[in-house]
């Protein structure tokens, strides 16, 4: 049913130490500035008064919300890319036994290694960017996927991202020499293999949530004790904060141990097999960026750079 082993992914998960408190501080302080502008726009609420009554306050807090968040949104987003594709490279040489440095090196390690094989940056960047956009599409061409699966929104937010992330682990690790080919090929495994592996990755997924809620509630009650000493935040700027920083757990410790069991399953599913013309052909038809990731992987060859 699961397809993984529990206990590989803990060692991966381990492994991934130096990268994980990386994370961990980083989205840590994201979280923080959230809550921070939250707390100015409830405060500047009170203090202006806009639309009078116990309104106030919440319309304050959303509007610094919003604004922190939109501010956050692009460099975020940047990061949350390079963060990605740092931690696919360190998994995918974790699961084949390649020594990964377990102190400030392991970064530099994924960045030369993430360099040597995905090239640029933006080269990367570029390649993530297409298989996230096509396996978006695997539900649309794969049978028998189930109702929530096979629908776009619902699917994507069943399955976490990890899909993706497990065909670029696939591209790092089959076939160096040509990143493209590999994660090519990985998207014609992946929807051939669609009910199997959605499956997995819903199953995962709705397990890594489970955790983010256990998280959620030991902080829950710490959170709000704190933030209701101060009038003008009271109770539901406390469950508010609780669930940023749970959100930043999630993010930065959950997933990566979310990913360290798919990229297992992925594995499992797909040994032996070979990409079949049938679903190459049905992904080309519906796909753009899938046709395009095929035109690319014909004379690819990466500029080496680090990825920082």
């Amino acid at each position: 049913m699961w397809n993984f082993s529990l206990l590989t992914a803990l060692v991966v998960w381990g492994r991934l130490a130096p990268l994980l408190v990386v994370r961990l501080a980083v989205f840590l302080s994201a979280a923080l500035v959230l809550a921070l502008t939250m707390a100015l726009g409830v405060w500047l609420g009170v203090s202006l008064r806009p639309v009078g009554g116990d309104r106030d306050a919440l319309l304050g807090g959303l509007a610094g919300l919003a604004v922190a968040a939109l501010v956050l949104a692009i460099p975020g987003h940047r990061f949350r890319q390079i963060q990605q594709i740092l931690m696919i490279a360190l998994v995918a040489d974790s699961l084949d036994g390649v020594r990964v440095p377990l102190g400030r090196g392991q970064i530099a390690h994924a960045r030369a290694a993430v360099a040597a094989r995905f090239g640029t940056p933006a080269q990367a960047a570029t390649l993530y960017r297409h298989v996230r956009s096509v396996a978006r599409k695997v539900p649309d061409v794969a049978e028998g996927v189930g109702p929530i699966l096979s629908r776009p929104i619902l699917g994507r937010l069943a399955t976490g991202g990890l899909v993706n992330q497990a065909v670029l682990v696939h591209a790092y690790r089959a076939r160096p020499e040509n990143a493209w080919e590999a994660a090519h090929d990985g998207l014609v495994l992946a929807t051939q293999n669609a009910r199997e592996l959605l499956g997995a990755a819903f199953r995962i997924n709705a397990v890594g949530w489970a955790l983010t809620l256990a998280v959620f509630l030991v902080l829950l009650p710490p959170f709000v004790g704190l933030l209701v000493l101060w009038p003008a935040a009271g109770a539901q700027s406390g469950i508010v904060a609780a669930a940023l920083a749970a959100m930043a757990i999630r993010l930065a410790l959950i997933q990566p141990f979310a990913l360290a069991c798919l990229v297992q399953a992925f594995l499992r599913i797909t040994a032996g097999q070979q990409p079949l013309g049938e679903w190459r052909g049905r992904l080309t038809q519906i796909s753009a960026p899938f046709r395009d990731l095929g035109d690319q992987a014909v004379g690819w060859a990466p500029e080496t750079a680090q990825v920082a």
